[in-house]
């Protein structure tokens, strides 16, 4: 199996890890509110005006993942035969625009929901190859500045590297030169979204159902399942009866897709395991 193919196959998961949970936090959010008179009293939040900023950050997860995952399936040259220097700055722009919104929605619905390490994930954050990249070239490519708020330093991607998923920038036209593999920078920022919604996920079941022990187990119980999926354990229903499939082994042959052996058990509802 290819280097390529491992990271394409780590950032799909990490992606479609994010999306799981944001559809659970959604499910809950909606389950506890049930279309019912203040609902910023009902999530436990400070303000009544919360309540909006909840559902656009849910919005946001859900419409970021979509060009993140448009992303993965065309990378920077996008789904044309051209070799449109162009297309690939739009599309590079728009992932790093992508994944700094969804990263932003993620810490604004922990922020809003009370949930502890506030200043840990923040400045994890600044750290993520995406949001190093979304600031030195499509955000603060003339004015990036060091701590003391000078500036240091003009970045501008290389245009004959840029392609694929690979994007090389230069500092001070040549002083420096690095090189970013976007799968690899797309993997990170999506676990750490993951990382930052299950703190929430947690928090938020605790809470929303304080006084409804039925409920907020089964949420907990959803919780877990969630974690057994971010370990890369495939999880789906089948006629009623929760099917765990634990991947141990994977292998590439020459002119097929991907072969896996497979160990898999079934359990029924609620997940026990």
């Amino acid at each position: 199996m290819d280097s390529k193919r491992v990271l394409m196959d780590k950032a799909k998961h990490a992606l479609k890890t994010v999306e799981e949970y944001s559809d659970a936090f959604r499910d809950m959010v909606n389950e506890c509110v049930q279309w019912k008179d203040e609902p910023a009293r009902r999530l436990k939040l400070e303000k009544d005006e919360d309540w909006s900023f909840v559902c656009v950050a849910m919005d946001i997860l859900g419409d970021a993942g979509l060009a993140i995952e448009n992303f993965l399936r065309f990378g920077l040259d996008g789904p044309t035969k051209y070799d449109e220097a162009g297309e690939k700055y739009l599309r590079l722009y728009g992932l790093l625009g992508a994944t700094y919104s969804q990263q932003r929605a993620a810490l604004k619905l922990h922020k809003l929901t009370s949930c502890p390490g506030v200043k840990q994930f923040q400045g994890k954050a600044k750290g993520l190859r995406a949001t190093v990249l979304r600031h030195q070239i499509a955000a603060h490519s003339l004015d990036n500045m060091d701590e003391q708020g000078k500036v240091v330093a003009a970045f501008v991607p290389v245009r004959i590297d840029l392609g694929g998923f690979n994007c090389t920038v230069t500092k001070n036209r040549g002083d420096e030169m690095d090189s970013y593999d976007l799968l690899v920078a797309i993997e990170e920022h999506s676990v750490f979204v993951v990382e930052v919604m299950d703190v929430i996920y947690e928090k938020c079941a605790k809470t929303f159902f304080k006084n409804d022990s039925t409920r907020r187990l089964q949420h907990l119980e959803k919780l877990e399942e969630l974690r057994v999926i971010r370990n890369g354990v495939l999880v789906f229903n089948a006629g009623g009866t929760r099917v765990v499939v634990n991947i141990v082994n994977m292998r590439r042959e020459e002119g097929q897709g991907a072969k896996a052996r497979c160990s898999s058990h079934s359990v029924n509802d609620p997940m026990t395991d």
